[in-house]
């Protein structure tokens, strides 16, 4: 026996191996009436989570005794630390002057690299940008949506000019019109070609950009994020080495841009699949297997979670995503600052984004250990779970003819819209929170911007979870400022405590994130509540009754509210509906109804209240 067996016995020799059978029988007893079955999470994967894993589920994985550093990479090519670089975003207008004085001032405040989003490639300062920052010794990488191949001439030709080596050059160009809009014109290709030769012979230069966040931040699943990259790097390598260039060039030039979400263990098991798969791409073209020991992977935080109420939360989310990206064992990673889905981020919100990765490496050491989710029997399988259903997808998408052909009979944006529909249906009913929007509203919460300037500003992304709760609490927003006060919700509960509570406090919950004044009163019997109610200032009157009688009697007894309230049920009516509304009720919250809808409705009458000059 090892030293190290005879310490694991020692440490061990008080608890008793438990199989995974009586870890069940000892789950279902402590859940007494709650059947086991019932804590099975179904995912958007199609994958569905037991409550629990044991070792049994993780027994006969290929990949579980693989080290870091071995083919087929799971666990990353690291082998000395678990290193990434921390790359900030900046936008470069016009000769992109003020960003490169930015980003050099970042550079010198805890960034390893910079990530310029050029707007304007033709008049960025390439001069400028080697004048002020060490070409040859930051990560210094380029977005641009436009001639790339002039770009990157110029660029080298500065590099030139100042006997810099272009060996030295780090960081990556990011031209990725393939996941952008599903395919390349004839044009696009040869510019492909172009930054392959002129980047092929810089090691740390990464000239062909896959961007996978394409995907997921429309809503895409992680299964959809992991095929569809795969899938659209094909078509690159497909294109390329027609061309002419050689498989190893290419293979030895790519790297993945992926988001990472707020689904935690999901984002961990998605790096690790997508290394798994990309070495399986590798070994299907015959290719050297230590050529997928090459792939870079950067990841960005996800612009799908980011939220514009409660902008704060959103360091809470960049944070758990920035740890699934490093734990997952990225490359390189850039935290979105806080509030930049509803303006221009400032020195401290930068700051902030900055610092989460000097954190995780100074304060919480993930840069000393590599691949920490080994062993993990959940981890482990659902790494394999991600992958099985990734390369089922992936598999699907080659035999519709490719990446291109499927994206234009509407398969992949097709897919895409069936997942994030139901996002959006489950974020609109509460069954996923967003944290200060749909749910947890901050209720002293004031919107500094202007709502309807930025509803219609072009920047303003509408592609986000959380796009449509905002939008209707905007207009409330407009509502407050026309008026000088919140609209106001009244959840009047009748009868049964117990049950009435469940109700109201679904309803006052909803009404609040929507950005109203709520309140809660407590009747005992419809004729108090009516009699109170009938005289009291409110756009919307929930009523939360007990009983089916109480309900038949509410609505008619409000007829005369002066101010004509939108009277809601707070239950779900089922087959009496059309009754209900005959007897004065409006519309109807329950758990699973359609908010979207109650909530435009809500809105719709307040604007016209408004046109007709109701006070």
């Amino acid at each position: 026996m090892t030293d190290e067996q005879h310490n694991q016995q020692r440490l061990f020799a008080a608890f008793t191996p438990a199989t995974a059978t009586e870890w069940e029988q000892k789950a279902r007893k402590d859940l007494r009436e709650t059947p086991l079955e019932n804590l099975t999470w179904h995912t958007y994967e199609g994958i569905d989570i037991k409550p629990y894993y044991a070792q049994e589920d993780i027994a006969n994985l290929p990949f579980l005794q693989q080290k870091p550093g071995d083919f087929p990479f799971m666990r990353g090519n690291k082998t000395g630390n678990n290193l990434w670089q921390n790359v900030q975003q900046i936008n470069a207008e016009a000769d992109g002057k003020p960003a490169i004085d930015k980003a050099a001032d970042a550079l010198q405040r805890g960034a390893d690299g910079i990530h310029f989003v050029v707007k304007q490639p033709d008049q960025f300062d390439v001069a400028y940008l080697a004048e002020h920052i060490a070409l040859g010794k930051y990560s210094i990488s380029y977005t641009v949506a436009s001639q790339p191949k002039a770009f990157l001439k110029r660029l080298y030709q500065q590099l030139e000019q100042q006997q810099v080596s272009h060996r030295n050059l780090k960081g990556f160009l990011h031209y990725d019109p393939m996941t952008g809009k599903g395919k390349l014109t004839e044009e696009e290709s040869k510019e492909i070609v172009s930054i392959l030769d002129l980047t092929k012979d810089s090691p740390e230069f990464y000239g062909v950009t896959v961007n996978g966040s394409n995907f997921s931040n429309i809503g895409a699943s992680v299964v959809q994020e992991i095929a569809y990259t795969l899938s659209a790097t094909l078509a690159y390598t497909d294109r390329l080495t027609t061309a002419g260039e050689s498989l190893e060039s290419v293979l030895r030039n790519m790297q993945f841009t992926v988001a990472s979400g707020t689904n935690y263990f999901f984002e961990i098991a998605k790096l690790r699949a997508l290394r798994l798969l990309w070495s399986a791409v590798v070994e299907a073209y015959q290719a050297e297997p230590a050529l997928a020991a090459k792939l870079r992977i950067h990841s960005a935080t996800s612009s799908w979670y980011q939220t514009t109420l409660d902008p704060y939360v959103n360091m809470l989310r960049t944070t758990t995503e920035a740890m699934a990206a490093v734990i997952a064992g990225c490359d390189s990673l850039t935290v979105s600052p806080f509030d930049s889905t509803f303006k221009a981020s400032d020195e401290f919100s930068e700051r902030i984004a900055r610092n989460v990765s000097t954190i995780l490496k100074e304060e919480a050491y993930l840069d000393k250990a590599i691949d920490p989710a080994a062993g993990s029997y959940y981890l482990e399988s659902l790494t394999n779970a991600l992958a099985q259903k990734a390369w089922e997808l992936f598999k699907e998408v080659e035999e519709k003819a490719g990446f291109e052909n499927a994206y234009d009979s509407g398969f992949i944006l097709g897919s895409i819209t069936e997942v994030s529909r139901q996002k959006f249906k489950n974020i609109a009913n509460g069954h996923d929170v967003l944290v200060g929007t749909n749910k947890y509203p901050n209720p002293k919460e004031g919107i500094s911007f202007d709502p309807e300037e930025l509803i219609q500003s072009a920047d303003f992304d509408t592609t986000r979870a959380a796009y449509p709760t905002e939008v209707m609490r905007m207009a409330t927003e407009l509502h407050l400022r026309k008026r000088s006060r919140k609209p106001k919700a009244i959840v009047a509960q009748i009868g049964d405590i117990e049950k009435r509570h469940i109700n109201a406090t679904f309803a006052q919950e909803f009404f609040s994130c929507a950005g109203f004044e709520t309140e809660q009163h407590r009747f005992s019997t419809v004729e108090e509540a009516s009699d109170k109610l009938t005289s009291t200032a409110a756009e919307v009157i929930i009523v939360a009754a007990s009983e089916a009688a109480f309900a038949h009697e509410f609505g008619p007894r409000l007829r005369n509210h002066h101010a004509k309230p939108t009277i809601i049920l707070a239950d779900d009516p089922q087959h009496m509906k059309e009754e209900m509304v005959a007897n004065g009720y409006n519309d109807f919250i329950f758990d699973g109804c359609d908010m979207k809808s109650l909530l435009a409705a809500v809105q719709q009458r307040l604007a016209q209240d408004e046109e007709n000059g109701n006070a």
